[in-house]
């Protein structure tokens, strides 16, 4: 907004200095043949100077403006990069960022171009505004998720624990505008109000009128349209030619009379994942009775190198079967295998190799290592062989997924289920896949809703579970989500999947490694685990 005025004000001068004519272009003559022109060739001068003046002054105010910018940016990213992933996986800081990367620093490159003849200079593709939309679902699936209140939030603070500074009106309002973009009207009008309880007459950025206007439309947008006219009437009150308020307020009176007469349409159900969020809350507990029987112990027979270095289990169901490894990745493996696959990330997708695609039940980025490519991609592949007991040769590569700003993957199943007589993932040839582990701050568990088991992770830990049942029939059961992401960033899906029968249902067996997944198929995996003909197993 002030780079707007500054920028109009700078251009008028510029044409004036331009375009209204240089003084001496209205002098003609041979100056030297009479004093008289001699003498207007003071005048002439003492305009230019005067002009040299006002060129000098809005410069100086330019380059004001540019130093206030610069400072205000600077002190931002100063807070940035000491703590970069808490920065950035802070769905309030991450949109400020990306808002200032969108709006801001455009203005500011449009303003420095102005008669100046210096343009930034970048090589880096910049965020869009379906980055910032993007960031103000994520924000909002937090909200939804963990129950967490737009007040405090926009306070800077998350679970009562101070992650950021207190919110602008202008900020906040951008906020609702995106939530509004993206058709989530419940959170836009939450950040939508948070702007109008913030407005002051000193508030930089927006006005009173703009705030309650857009609040009005996402209001309307969820039905209350009382509200929505009420609001609509102050705009009008305030500004009686104001264009939107005009246009929005007979069809609001006109919602109200049908409202009333026929009442509204009953809402859209939410998926239905049962106790989903209330386990990514951490707020479901199993009965004392279902986890009397779980226990801790070193796993040490499965393979002759455990005998020397055994495993650390923790037991988390019986049927079907799932554990957790504590510390089977160490802190040199994980920062070298982020190392190798920051280069390669790209947005996940969803579906069987036919039908992959981008999809908002799934929002992070993911790359894939090849044992050839790192000693270490190898070490862990042997490791995983040691864990699961499952040769290698029926692996994928090793997948390294990152989650940001609400990341999460809802509620699904890591079997596929192809048509009679297809394979499972017949591009690969191998069966099926699918696997989480995370390593964040706040939040981020891989949670079971139809059995009641949340997982939180622990750096460097590993979810194990079979998603088939031993004869290769699919086991609904291991329906499980990743939780949306907080504060730091989620790095992971580990998955290893195991199948062990020939069998085109596709027997998997799940592994989580801490910010990697692998995924081990069916074939050569017969005498490692015997298919089982009783179909209750």
């Amino acid at each position: 907004m002030v780079v707007s005025v500054v920028a109009k004000l700078f251009a008028l001068s510029i044409s004036w200095w331009l375009f209204c004519g240089y003084p001496w272009t209205n002098v003609q003559g041979e100056y030297f043949s009479s004093v008289e022109q001699m003498r207007q060739l003071l005048k002439l001068e003492q305009t230019l100077l005067e002009s040299l003046d006002r060129y000098i002054k809005l410069h100086e105010q330019k380059i004001e403006f540019l130093h206030r910018q610069r400072d205000l940016f600077g002190k931002e990213l100063k807070e940035g990069l000491k703590h970069d992933v808490e920065y950035t996986s802070n769905p309030m800081s991450a949109f400020l960022l990306v808002n200032r990367l969108v709006t801001d620093w455009e203005r500011i490159r449009r303003f420095m171009e102005m008669d100046v003849g210096v343009k930034l200079q970048n090589n880096t593709e910049m965020p869009t505004v379906d980055d910032l939309v993007g960031i103000a679902e994520g924000l909002a699936r937090l909200q939804d998720m963990y129950q967490l209140d737009t007040k405090a939030m926009a306070s800077g603070k998350l679970f009562d624990r101070k992650v950021g500074r207190q919110l602008k009106t202008a900020e906040c309002y951008e906020i609702g505008n995106k939530l509004t973009s993206a058709t989530n009207y419940r959170y836009a009008v939450s950040w939508l109000r948070e702007s109008l309880r913030l407005w002051t007459t000193e508030s930089p950025g927006v006005s009173k009128v703009e705030v309650m206007n857009a609040l009005a439309y996402a209001l309307s947008n969820q039905g209350e349209y009382e509200e929505a006219l009420e609001l609509t009437n102050k705009v009008l009150k305030l500004q009686p030619d104001n264009q939107r308020a005009l246009n929005s307020k007979e069809p609001l009176e006109k919602w109200i009379e049908y409202k009333k007469e026929h009442g509204l349409p009953p809402p859209v159900p939410d998926a239905n994942y049962k106790n989903y969020p209330s386990l990514c809350r951490g707020d479901y507990q199993r009965s004392t009775k279902e986890v009397a029987k779980l226990r801790c112990r070193y796993e040490h027979n499965r393979t002759p190198f455990l005998r020397i270095a055994p495993l650390k289990l923790e037991e988390l169901n019986h049927d079907p079967f799932i554990v957790v490894y504590h510390e089977v990745l160490y802190a040199k493996e994980i920062a070298t295998l982020l190392d190798i696959a920051k280069p390669l990330l790209h947005r996940s997708m969803v579906g069987d190799d036919v039908q992959k695609k981008v999809s908002k039940t799934r929002t992070s980025n993911n790359g894939w290592l090849d044992d050839v490519m790192h000693p270490v991609v190898r070490t862990i592949s042997r490791r995983t062989e040691d864990m699961t007991d499952l040769a290698m040769s029926a692996a994928e590569q090793l997948q390294v997924g990152n989650y940001g700003v609400g990341g999460h993957y809802l509620p699904h199943h890591d079997y596929a289920v192809p048509e009679e007589g297809k394979e499972a993932y017949p591009a690969v040839g191998k069966g099926n896949r699918i696997a989480t582990l995370s390593d964040v701050a706040i939040g981020g568990a891989t949670v079971f809703p139809e059995l009641g088991v949340g997982v939180f992770p622990r750096k460097g830990s590993a979810i194990f579970w079979y998603n088939l049942h031993a004869n290769g029939s699919i086991d609904a059961r291991t329906l499980h989500g990743a939780c949306p992401v907080f504060v730091g960033s989620k790095w992971g899906k580990s998955r290893y999947v195991v199948v062990a029968c020939h069998n085109e249902a596709a027997h998997s067996q799940y592994f989580i490694f801490t910010v990697a997944n692998k995924w081990i198929h069916e074939y050569g995996q017969e005498f490692r685990r015997p298919c089982q003909i009783d179909q209750k197993v």
